[in-house]
């Protein structure tokens, strides 16, 4: 016989269920999330890297997509050699997830957009995707110096995005000392031990994979913590409701210039990408808003704004409207043309990539791609 405490007990569980229950129900039918995933690692140079080798799905009411991660890490749809093989260029890109390409399969994210313009242009080039989601510059200085070097990099592209100053703050892997770059010494690998003994628990992976409720919090709690580890968790909003942001500092300034000296003591063409935000379905404002202008005005910093402007429209999405608004298959291939244009058109970088054919055609047929 159930004692008076034990009965309490019990209806306490059974009416927590019943409104967890609730709960999932109500947001399936009046919320329904999206479930964008990612799945990483804690690389030896001490900050994120893809695991290599994974493969997992995103799916949002819009789109549903697979991504596949090879055993060097990146993106790809097949593995690379360390050692360059003889009369091949490489591009090395490095970014967050905008280029790594989520929420979009394979065939269409920028950077496969980008290898396949090149190779329409007869440049026998290789696009190595060392992009990861979450990353800032500082987490992609770190990467290029300790490992996209390695793979002997002809062209190095660099994504500048409105939040890196913000994610150079939270990494703090460098710091200013005399006017000079200096390592800190640190690692970034926020809670990737505890992170990764979650994500292997079966529970947590059928509720992240299945459970609107589950995901709703988590991402929630996400996002607080990563403005939390900022140091400004309720600065990010103007008193007039708008979010606020953090220009380009002269840690985040002197972050691109070592990345782009070290480029160059390579061997390598530098180049750094602009991925603006949406404003609206024709509205778009650029990232290099935050970037000194006359630093943003040179040749090798690459800005797609134009060129979002001239293909949006009324029923034209270039960003998703829906999960976490990444670039639709067009917007990939507005960004895919004007970088390889770029490339195509700037002296350093189309001798680095031994380029035969004319630029025209390929550049053409991969601003016009869905």
């Amino acid at each position: 016989m159930l004692t008076p405490t034990r009965r309490q007990s019990m209806m306490g569980l059974g009416l927590t269920a019943y409104a967890i229950l609730f709960a999932e129900v109500f947001v399936r039918a009046f919320a329904p999330q999206s479930f964008v995933p990612r799945d990483i690692a804690a690389a030896p140079w001490g900050v994120r890297m893809n695991r290599p080798g994974a493969v997992y799905e995103q799916r949002t009411p819009e789109m549903k997509s697979t991504i596949e991660i090879n055993a060097n890490g990146l993106r790809a749809d097949r593995d690379f050699a360390v050692g360059k093989p003889p009369g091949v260029r490489r591009v090395a890109v490095f970014g967050d997830s905008y280029l790594l390409g989520y929420e979009a399969s394979y065939a269409d994210i920028a950077t496969t957009r980008i290898e396949r313009a090149l190779r329409q242009a007869k440049c026998p080039v290789e696009v190595l995707n060392f992009s990861v989601s979450g990353f800032g510059t500082a987490e992609m200085l770190k990467t290029l110096e300790k490992n996209g070097l390695r793979y002997a990099p002809d062209v190095v592209l660099f994504e500048w995005h409105h939040t890196d100053p913000d994610d150079t703050l939270r990494a703090n892997l460098y710091a200013l000392k005399d006017g000079d770059l200096v390592d800190t010494g640190q690692s970034y690998l926020p809670a990737m031990g505890a992170r990764r003994a979650v994500e292997d628990n079966f529970l947590f992976r059928f509720l992240a994979g299945h459970s609107h409720l589950f995901t709703i919090v988590r991402e929630r709690a996400s996002r607080f913590v990563r403005r939390a580890m900022a140091g400004h968790v309720f600065s990010r909003k103007t008193t007039g409701g708008a979010a606020e942001e953090r220009a380009a500092g002269p840690l985040d300034l002197a972050i691109l210039a070592r990345a782009e000296a070290a480029a160059h003591r390579a061997g390598a063409a530098f180049f750094v990408v602009d991925v603006p935000s949406a404003q609206s379905r024709t509205r778009f404002r650029s990232s290099f808003r935050l970037l000194p202008p006359d630093l943003a005005a040179r040749p090798n910093y690459i800005s797609p704004l134009a060129a979002f402007e001239a293909a949006a429209g009324p029923d034209e999405k270039l960003y998703w409207e829906k999960g976490h608004r990444h670039l639709t298959p067009r917007g990939n291939a507005v960004l895919a043309g004007v970088v390889a244009e770029r490339l195509l058109s700037d002296p350093q970088s189309y001798d680095s990539l031994a380029c035969e054919g004319a630029p025209s055609l390929p550049i053409l047929a991969s601003r016009g791609g869905r």
